[in-house]
């Protein structure tokens, strides 16, 4: 059970804020996504390095950690504001297949950097990206609902925009 919870506690810290600010800005920001990239390229860069010490479970694996990169080409390639709904279309699937994808990304990092090549049971499995999912809609639904326990205060002390909706105020204590 420890490694189960150290896996969905990861995962956590992974989804809570990408959710977070899409519920309270309706969009991810960018560096969160570039984050996702770079532990994701750097543990499949290594892994190509190290052929043998590579996870066994083939193409699941590597799929998941080229999520981000696909992402990100996907963004590079189609135009986002030609006007073009098909353009649009191809970015926004590439963005919500990269955070669809995110607990079951962080699922594949923890697994090769915490626990090398140990498996975890199906039951295992499941219970970590539903922990991990179920973190990422709370989170979103926080971010969506931010003006129940947050001001505006908060936000603009923080250094983050304030978002539309945001309940006025100043910072709160635990902002």
């Amino acid at each position: 059970m420890p490694r189960t919870a150290v896996i969905a506690g990861g995962g956590a810290l992974a989804v809570w804020e990408p959710a977070f600010t899409l519920g309270a800005y309706n969009v991810i920001f960018y560096y969160q996504m570039l984050t996702l990239w770079a532990v994701s390229t750097a543990v499949l860069l290594a892994g190509f390095a190290m052929r043998e010490r590579g996870p066994r479970h083939g193409w699941l694996y590597w799929s998941c950690l080229a999520l981000p990169s696909a992402w990100i080409v996907l963004a590079a390639v189609v135009p986002r504001h030609s006007g073009n709904w098909q353009g649009e279309a191809l970015y926004l699937i590439g963005g919500i297949i990269s955070v669809i994808g995110t607990p079951l990304l962080t699922w594949v990092l923890l697994q090769l950097l915490l626990f090398g090549e140990s498996e975890l049971s199906v039951h295992q499995r499941r219970t970590v990206i539903g922990a991990v999912a179920l973190v990422g809609v709370l989170a979103f639904l926080l971010g969506e609902f931010n003006d129940v326990f947050l001001t505006c205060g908060d936000f603009d002390i923080s250094g983050n925009s304030v978002p539309s909706g945001c309940r006025p105020g100043h910072a709160s204590p635990l902002g």
